[in-house]
């Protein structure tokens, strides 16, 4: 018979004040070695599920419901149980979970060595045979750094490391994936199921976007305000949807939008780079092989597609007079090695940039100032002209009904990413830089700003830099694309063209890690 680690039946939990509550009535079994995805959007309930499943419910959160854990008796919710099964959280790096300062393994060392009841040096050696477990993960001695000095896959892998490590029953998930690469995520996703088949240990895992129960399988649950709409086998989800929110989410993802209507991007180049040079190769000093060449026009869009550390971010720092580097790089026909500092600050003005991270506004400032400041920094507009101006972009990207005295950092991440995009359309650029843009949002969200920028695009004719790790949305934002790894660009073409018939091995894998997902085999629970 298989073991029971979490009953929940009923379980409501409401903040005090609140409109409604985070989660109503909600029930859930967990079994030893199953797989249960929570699939939703922000604030559908599925954090609220992970407290009570973790014993992290709080003294703010007004309980009903009964909770069981393993054989124990199932006692009142409101009691705010802990777990007598063995339970580890798994963080995403970006949360950042560890204190930045401090040595990321000697933070683990001490989660370890407390959930394990054991000295520092037992835990230690504990960790590094988990980390060995996991193939390319860093050494225990690479992670022996501040956690911002490693990079997101190698952090992922600690964590990872860390939860299984202790030897739990059930590892509770909080989008631990969700910020990373299509590529590193299905790497990590195998490498922890592949880590649940060896120690038998349950996953129930909070996501975003449908990829995760595709990657994942099991069972998933789709939460939307606190209740359940849908439930079932990944399969039978991947294959089709039963209630029209569930549909939503899984016909959010990025998609071709070939068939959107486009002028044709016509006249003088906007952007010109010609010999450019990325990384010198050391065993040919002064040649200009591996050079990029490349024109983008008015209307037109190019992404550049590559893993972090690809090489792709040296471009763009290049193309906008940032960092020299050999070759030459023309702006509206200006030659940018050729202008003092002064000169390409002012030509900068005419580039936009709406980028994925959540820092990339001041968040001491209000949703007005953030929109009027493009405006009053180079225009010398009168604040009635500023105010339309504003207001017709706020209203453009869903914005306009929001308190503009708000400031940025009260904002949501997908309202910080639309603040960008309406800050971009008053400062009319010449160039948009889209880093990144739909990178940890839920899959509505990523739709929402798909076509925000879409639009964008069509309406105002600005030529569009595309970075990204994601060929799907490499697909749904430009025409073109270059594919980096390892400092330098290995193939360029259409993007259809690159799709139908990749050449180099860094573009299949790329495509490979893009492409539609097809579930895994439901797994048989541990006995």
């Amino acid at each position: 018979m298989t073991r029971q680690l979490v009953e929940m039946k009923d379980l409501t939990v409401a903040q005090a004040g609140a409109a409604r509550p985070e989660l109503d009535r909600f029930s859930l079994t967990v079994a030893a070695g199953e797989t249960v995805v929570l699939l939703g959007e922000a604030d559908c309930g599925k954090d609220a599920v992970l407290r009570a499943a973790g014993g992290l419910l709080v003294r703010a959160d007004e309980v009903s419901g009964t909770i069981r854990f393993g054989e124990g008796e199932a006692v009142p919710a409101s009691r705010k149980p802990r777990p007598t099964v063995r339970t580890a959280m798994l963080p995403a790096a970006a949360q950042r979970p560890l204190i930045s300062r401090a040595s990321a393994a000697s933070q683990l060392v001490r989660v370890v060595a407390r959930r394990l009841d054991c000295p520092r040096g037992a835990a230690r050696e504990e960790l590094r045979a988990a980390l060995a477990r996991f193939p390319g993960a860093p050494s225990l001695e690479a992670i022996d750094r501040a956690p911002p000095a490693l990079d997101a896959i190698a952090f992922s892998y600690a964590l990872m490391a860390a939860a299984t490590a202790t030897t739990p029953d059930l590892v509770l998930c909080d989008h631990p994936f969700a910020d990373l690469s299509p590529a590193a995520s299905r790497l990590l996703s195998d490498a922890l199921k592949d880590e649940q088949q060896r120690l038998g240990f349950a996953i129930l895992y909070a996501a975003r976007v449908p990829q995760s129960v595709a990657r994942l399988g099991g069972r998933t649950i789709v939460l939307r305000q606190g209740r359940v709409v849908e439930e079932g086998e990944a399969a039978r989800l991947m294959a089709g949807q039963t209630h029209a929110y569930t549909q939503s989410l899984f016909n959010a993802l990025p998609q071709d939008l070939a068939d959107r209507p486009r002028r044709a991007a016509r006249g003088e180049p906007l952007l010109q780079v010609q010999g450019l040079v990325l990384k010198p190769d050391p065993k040919r000093p002064g040649r200009t092989k591996g050079a990029i060449g490349f024109e983008l026009r008015r209307g037109a869009s190019i992404a550049l597609v590559g893993e972090d550390g690809s090489g792709r971010r040296a471009l763009m720092r290049a193309v906008l007079g940032l960092e020299r580097k050999p070759g030459r790089v023309l702006f509206d026909a200006v030659d940018l090695n050729l202008l003092s500092e002064t000169m390409t600050l002012r030509l900068r003005r005419r580039v936009a940039f709406v980028a994925g991270a959540d820092d990339a506004l001041d968040p001491r400032m209000t949703l007005w100032d953030t929109v009027d400041e493009p405006l009053r920094a180079h225009l010398a507009l009168s604040r009635e002209l500023t105010a339309g101006y504003r207001e017709a972009a706020l209203k453009r990207v869903g914005l306009a009904s929001h308190d503009g005295r708000r400031t940025v950092a009260t904002l949501s991440p997908f309202d910080k990413r639309r603040l960008q995009v309406a800050r971009a359309i008053v400062a009319a650029p010449s160039l948009v830089v889209v880093d990144e843009p739909l990178r940890g949002l839920d899959a509505i969200g990523q739709t929402t700003m798909r076509d925000l920028l879409a639009d964008f695009r069509v309406e105002q004719q600005a030529a569009f830099l595309v970075i990204t790790a994601d060929f799907a949305v490499a697909e749904a934002l430009a025409d073109e694309a270059m594919v980096f790894s390892d400092g330098a660009m290995v193939e360029r073409g259409a993007i259809r063209h690159l799709k139908a018939n990749p050449k180099e091995a860094a573009t299949r894998a790329l495509i490979e890690a893009s492409a539609a997902l097809k579930p895994l085999p439901p797994a048989e629970p541990a006995v």
